[in-house]
């Protein structure tokens, strides 16, 4: 099995943050990848992972804040500019049997729209994991097949 974590950060969501099996693909040099790239043109051959792994960003804010120092400053047209090029990318990349795992908090944007961005991959099913009070927002994670 290959799999393809295509925003790999701290790699906060895995247990095992070395899977011998995964490449850790990130735009920013500083959290160590193991390859840094734009995740709109990947450096993989067509069909080459069974399983790829999506956590975009998700939030605009500003640029000198603390979430901004942590993930970067990112526009809602960056944002969404990202989610529609990486989904193309993955889909490229994806197996024909390939799943993809999307991460998505909707503080500024809906998933539905997110998912309009990515008519490539049908959505299969999620769970809303986390639902906050002050600034009322869902982090779903949602389970999509390649089409």
């Amino acid at each position: 099995m290959k799999i393809l974590d295509l925003s790999a950060g701290n790699r906060a969501q895995w247990y095992n943050k070395q899977h011998p099996f995964t490449t850790y693909v990130d735009i920013r040099p500083e959290v160590e990848p193991d390859i840094v790239c734009d995740t709109r043109s990947l450096p993989f051959e067509d069909a080459t992972f069974d399983l790829i792994s999506f956590d975009p960003p998700h939030m605009c804010c500003g640029p000198a804040s603390n979430m901004a120092a942590q993930y970067g400053h990112w526009t809602t047209s960056q944002i969404l500019d990202t989610v529609e090029g990486t989904s193309k990318e993955a889909w490229r990349v994806g197996k024909p049997e390939c799943l993809l795992t999307l991460k998505w908090n909707d503080h500024d944007i809906k998933l539905d729209r997110v998912i309009n961005l990515m008519p490539q991959w049908e959505p299969l099913y999620g769970q809303t994991t986390a639902v906050r009070g002050k600034h009322p927002s869902a982090t779903t994670w949602t389970i999509l097949k390649r089409n």
